[in-house]
């Protein structure tokens, strides 16, 4: 169902009037399952977590013996009327079968290193990598889908809204313009309402044009065709959000960035294991064999004679091979388990600095949700102060105690605030959604955790 869903919404949408009102609802939900079909980067980071699950799987096979078979055959033919002495016989004076000859073997040999001991453990970190690498290859386009999801959400709330003013604007031209006929206004009252509904027109369009480039960018995306409209974006859900350092001390270490990092500490361990035991522990080598081979004659025609012979035999050997060389301070094989261990430290390091990044990130993240409620909470009052000054221009531009060029500012003025209301609550809902992707946590538990009392 998931791969069906960008040619459901292209179906829908040659069958449905296209009108806002009757395009199909694209859920952020269905969005997302849209994007995971369509993302080339998430498939291969699927493939190679399969990789690294069927590696895993075959842990046990560092352990098996390799096993060889071979076989061979062998005949012959003498012709008619050739010379030669037949055991038991005399010439051959007739087309005569010289008889098949047969080999066979089998070989099994194993081979133990002291690397070998720490095969298992390094399949286990490759597939848990594997895992982090796939979660942070969704969350980046989880997180690149919900924004953009959420901006044309927001784009085409400012469209209504622009549409709602240039009907304001349309009706106070056809008002003007109607009293400038009757000789009750002058042309400057007209012209400046002309020039109003003009600027609402350009308006629009340059909204408009934004939500065009929002839906292009979001296809490429998803994968999703057609005409659709999103979800209502929703009413702003303020946090009352605990200091950084204790957000960090509950979710920090369960994160993917740190988890990866503790992981590349612990491959950088297993490497040097893996180097300390191959340099430092005898290699084993040990084979068995097995072989036949056999042969027999038989003259084709009139005369029966030959002869038979089987051999086979057992073979076995064990080699113990002691790596002197890495016993010698300054060898290839001691430098490379300095230079590892080297990394081990550096991994340390890299793991301390991932953590002292995430506090920062979620530092940033608090103090910016913070000052946007504050602002969002800001922005409602002038809204409130706008609307009023709307309706009072409204008024005193119904009795003649306005200019239209007032009227249309108040107008203006009014429109510039809701779309500045309606910006601030965009950004803060995508904030929400970062902090809760620095955390690696949806964004409805944080808002069940932390929700806080909004003035």
């Amino acid at each position: 169902m998931k791969r069906t869903i960008a040619f459901l919404f292209l179906v829908l949408c040659l069958i449905i009037p296209v009108t806002a009102e009757e395009l199909p609802i694209l859920t952020l939900e269905e969005a997302l399952s849209s994007a995971s079909d369509s993302s080339v980067e998430l498939e291969s980071a699927r493939i190679m977590l399969n990789q690294a699950m069927r590696n895993q799987d075959a842990v046990m096979t560092t352990f098996m013996p390799s096993i060889s078979l071979d076989a061979g055959m062998s005949t012959g033919v003498d012709f008619s009327g050739a010379s030669g002495t037949v055991y038991g016989s005399g010439m051959v004076d007739e087309t005569a079968f010289q008889g098949l000859s047969v080999s066979a073997g089998a070989t099994v040999a194993f081979t133990f290193s002291g690397s070998m001991l720490t095969d298992k453990e390094k399949r286990s970190i490759a597939k848990e990598t594997a895992v982090l690498d796939f979660q942070d290859t969704w969350d980046s386009l989880e997180d690149a889908v919900i924004e953009a999801y959420w901006n044309i959400s927001a784009a085409s709330l400012s469209i209504e809204e622009a549409e709602f003013s240039l009907q304001e604007a349309a009706a106070q031209y056809e008002s003007v313009s109607a009293m400038y006929e009757n000789g009750l206004s002058d042309e400057l009252s007209l012209r400046q309402s002309e020039l109003a509904l003009k600027q609402a027109e350009l308006q629009l369009k340059a909204l408009e044009d934004n939500r065009d480039i929002l839906l292009s960018s979001f296809r490429n995306l998803t994968g999703v065709e057609g005409n659709f409209q999103t979800e209502e974006l929703p009413d702003p859900v303020f946090l009352d959000l605990p200091e950084p350092e204790e957000l960090f001390a509950l979710y920090g270490n369960e994160t993917i960035a740190v988890q990866s990092e503790e992981n590349n500490v612990r491959s950088a361990k297993n490497t040097v294991d893996t180097l300390k035991l191959g340099t430092y522990v005898p290699v084993l080598s040990a084979s068995v064999g097995y072989s036949y081979s056999g042969s027999g004659y038989q003259k084709y025609k009139d005369t029966v004679s030959g002869y038979s012979t089987a051999a086979n035999g057992l073979t076995g050997s064990i080699t113990v091979s002691l790596p002197i060389s890495s016993m010698i301070p300054g060898s290839a094989e001691d430098m490379a388990i300095k230079d590892a261990e080297d990394n081990v430290k550096i991994s340390a390091l890299s793991l301390s600095d991932t953590k002292d990044k995430l506090l920062e990130s979620i530092r940033e993240a608090v103090t910016t949700i913070q000052q946007q409620q504050d602002s969002i909470e800001r922005e409602n009052a002038v809204i409130e102060t706008a609307e009023r000054m709307y309706e009072l221009s409204q008024e005193a531009f119904a009795s003649g105690l306005l200019s239209s060029d007032d009227f249309s500012s108040a107008r203006l003025d009014l429109l510039n605030e809701k779309l500045n209301l309606l910006s601030m609550e965009t950004e803060h809902l995508l904030s929400c959604y970062s902090l809760a992707s620095i955390l690696d946590t949806d964004l409805a538990s944080i808002q069940k955790i932390y929700k806080g009392e909004q003035q």
